[in-house]
C-alpha cells in the first residue's frame, strides 16, 4: 500500500522562506493553474515540511489569490525525483479554516 502524502509523518523545513522552497511553491500554484483551468496566484508560503519516500514529499501550507482578489490557504504536496528530474503535484486543496 503506498503511503499517504497528506497524513503521514513529516519534519519541518529549515527554511521555508529560501528562494527554492518559494520557487517550489510557485510551481505547484502554476502547475494546478494548467491541470484545473484555474487563474491562482502564489503569494506566500505559511508552513513547509519535508517526508523522504522514493524521493522527497514537500507539503506547503500556501496563501494563493484568486482571479477576484480573495485570498485563501491551501495545502498541497509535490513529489520530487531530483536524479529522475521529476516534480508531481500529488495534492492540492483549499484549507476551510474554523474562526
Amino acid at each position: 500500500m503506498a503511503s499517504d502524502p497528506v497524513s503521514n509523518v513529516y519534519s519541518p523545513v529549515e527554511d521555508p522562506q529560501s528562494q527554492r522552497m518559494k520557487e517550489l511553491a510557485e510551481w505547484i500554484v502554476a502547475e494546478h493553474n494548467k491541470n484545473e483551468g484555474t487563474h491562482l496566484k502564489f503569494i506566500r508560503i505559511w508552513k513547509c515540511e519535508v517526508q523522504i519516500v522514493n524521493g522527497v514529499n514537500h507539503r506547503f501550507t500556501l496563501t494563493a489569490k484568486d482571479e477576484n482578489d480573495y485570498e485563501a490557504a491551501y495545502m498541497a504536496v509535490v513529489l520530487e525525483q531530483q536524479w529522475k528530474h521529476l516534480k508531481e503535484l500529488v495534492y492540492f486543496k483549499k484549507l476551510f479554516l474554523a474562526e
